[in-house]
């Protein structure tokens, strides 16, 4: 089934548009894995879904993967608990797994995601997140990642049309505004033309995964969204009791960074925004960075 907003593009529909073919759950299981029968409840047999099955396989090839790192690596994350180096808010499109992207072992990765990369202050979820992984985790980084083809950002430059009337429909559309608001207000010329094009032909068809306005707009929503965290009340009051010298707060010296990632190729790009305590860095790795 599809389901299509009043407004436009599906972020699920938008999904398998860009996808190229679908893939397997697991790249490392078998190809024909078949279903798990088990004896239930009064002699009877139980069939568990494939999908779950694969789940059940990939915990056990995780947790045998784990010794790699030794036989008790587990058990010290879990007795000696966590000192992640780095916060992550990316989207929470299946494609985009941070660990995975990243080749990181667990306790390397504070996270939290949500449609299209979203921090606002007034969100309690990410703020407390943030507010967590700062001042008690003492993280060295919070990375803020968007990437190419992302369905809330192609869901944004469609014509907004009727008011949405399904609760799921209003949910989406509220939390994208933000993202309609740079669209409209970006003066990035491969988005200036999308919206002069736009207002000759409306259309709800779904931007390509190489539209220039797209892969655009998704660079300049990470820039908003790093901008967001900079200026939020929890890294301005950091910053302040750093330069104060106060033994208040945590006295990690934070950096905020957007970057985005290439579902198509697995490339990270820096773009270029980097926020510390100092103000603005425009090399903060060694990611390829981007021309804009």
């Amino acid at each position: 089934m599809k389901f299509c907003f009043t407004a436009g593009i599906s972020l699920f529909c938008y999904a398998s548009i860009v996808s190229a073919a679908p893939r397997p759950l697991f790249a490392a299981a078998s190809k024909d894995l078949g279903s798990t029968t088990k004896a239930g409840h009064h002699g009877h047999s139980h069939k568990y879904p494939a999908e779950i099955q694969e789940l059940f396989k990939g915990n056990i090839a995780f947790r045998k993967n784990m010794t790699n790192h030794g036989p008790d690596f587990l058990k010290s994350l879990a007795v000696d608990g966590q000192k992640p180096p780095f916060m992550v808010i990316d989207c929470s499109d299946s494609r985009s797994s941070e660990e995975a992207i990243f080749s990181v072992k667990p306790g390397t990765m504070f996270t939290t995601g949500n449609i299209a990369n979203q921090f606002h202050e007034e969100d309690l979820t990410t703020n407390a997140v943030l507010s967590y992984a700062v001042e008690t985790l003492a993280v060295k980084h919070v990375i803020l990642m968007g990437h190419y083809g992302c369905g809330g950002v192609a869901a944004a430059m469609a014509p907004l049309g009727e008011k949405p009337t399904h609760p799921a429909h209003c949910a989406v559309q509220e939390w994208i505004k933000p993202i309609r608001d740079v669209y409209q207000r970006s003066e990035r010329p491969e988005i200036i033309a999308h919206r002069k094009k736009m207002l000759k032909s409306p259309t709800q068809k779904a931007p390509g995964l190489h539209d220039p306005a797209f892969r655009a707009l998704v660079e300049e929503n990470v820039k908003a969204n790093v901008r967001r965290i900079a200026d939020s009340a929890v890294i301005q009051d950091h910053f302040a009791a750093l330069s104060a010298g106060s033994d208040e707060l945590q006295k990690t010296e934070v950096h905020i960074h957007g970057w985005v990632y290439d579902i198509e190729n697995g490339e990270v790009t820096d773009l270029g925004i980097t926020f510390g305590p100092s103000g603005l860095i425009e090399d903060g790795s060694p990611f390829k960075k981007s021309k804009y």
